[in-house]
């Protein structure tokens, strides 16, 4: 298995699911800027990857919104 973990944050408070940001094992994919989450996980589908756990991203007093996803796929 081939494991990838994915962070991104969305613009405003996330009603439309649009991305601000995304990094693919913490680099930054500008091109991902203002698309939509739903046409990102269909892209990794496409490559085989499958989404397997999500979870909320930040916390605290400077908590930012959005969540972090974690894929794997076979060799």
């Amino acid at each position: 298995m081939e494991y990838c973990s994915v962070a991104y944050s969305w613009i405003g408070r996330g009603w439309t699911q649009e991305i601000n940001w995304l990094r693919i094992q913490g680099e930054e994919v500008a091109e991902w800027k203002g698309k939509y989450w739903t046409d990102f996980l269909n892209y990794m589908a496409q490559d085989r990857w499958e989404l397997v756990a999500v979870a909320p991203l930040g916390g605290g007093e400077y908590s930012i919104s959005g969540i972090v996803a974690y894929f794997k796929r076979p060799l």
